[in-house]
């Protein structure tokens, strides 16, 4: 199976799509703030998000007191600025820029996918020549 450093490719693939699924619901958070007094809109360190994924430090678990308790376990995402501009109510969402942002997010979550599903089909192809 091909490789990337220590890690497979699908897997690379994977972890490329949970980020870009995270980032995206940061800029519809944005988005969604766009009216709102003394918003900060958050951006995130792809990057850097997307290098603990791979190192599967991406998540945290809570602390369990008790073993009633449900797991718990979240995504944390690197996040990279703020905004340094603001509107009369001190909200600093460019309303255009995250319009751009999503645009490049769901471009690279589409390709992701479709990488991921070109090397499955390779795959299958494979497979289905050894019959």
């Amino acid at each position: 199976m091909a490789a990337y450093g220590n890690i497979a490719i699908p897997e690379l693939l994977r972890q490329g799509m949970v980020v870009a699924e995270m980032n995206q619901k940061l800029i519809a958070n944005n988005i969604a703030n766009v009216d709102t007094p003394n918003y900060n809109p958050a951006e995130m360190d792809i990057q850097a998000t997307l290098r603990r994924a791979v190192d599967g430090r991406l998540r945290f678990s809570l602390r369990k007191t008790d073993s009633r308790h449900l797991d718990s376990t979240h995504f944390r995402p690197d996040l990279e600025r703020l905004a340094p501009l603001s509107k009369n109510d001190y909200n600093k969402v460019d309303l255009d820029y995250e319009m751009v942002k999503l645009s490049d997010n769901t471009s690279k979550y589409t390709t992701y996918s479709g990488l991921l599903r070109k090397h499955f089909g390779l795959v299958k192809g494979m497979l289905s020549n050894l019959r």
